[in-house]
């Protein structure tokens, strides 16, 4: 664990909720694909409370072939339908995150289901 590592990693994390700022999503994308496990799950809470935001950072991400697997798992924890569409388009796509795509659609299923019996 490196506190100067996490400590960016949260400043991005609010840069990118507040802001939206580019440079910062890049930089959670690269902790949540990182070494580091306290970073990759400060990057992973940051991009899930951004919701919306994270969704079209992670999908551009995959367009260009950069997204970590763990993006891709996040979109599960996002939720709602424009994650599913993206999440879905990769599980069809060959960009080598099909798996990733498709156990997220089984969790999101799962969820439903779980919902659906309350």
């Amino acid at each position: 664990m490196k506190i100067g590592g996490s400590l960016k990693v949260i400043g991005a994390g609010i840069s990118w909720r507040r802001l939206g700022h580019a440079g910062s999503g890049r930089r959670l994308l690269q902790a949540v694909g990182g070494d580091d496990e306290q970073d990759r799950l400060l990057a992973g809470m940051a991009l899930v409370r951004a919701g919306e935001r994270s969704i079209g950072l992670i999908e551009s991400a995959i367009q260009a072939g950069t997204a970590p697997t763990q993006a891709v798992q996040i979109l599960a924890d996002i939720g709602g339908e424009r994650a599913r569409s993206v999440l879905v388009s990769t599980a069809a796509s060959e960009t080598g995150l099909e798996s990733a795509a498709i156990e997220a659609l089984d969790l999101l299923d799962r969820i439903a289901r779980l919902e659906d019996d309350r």
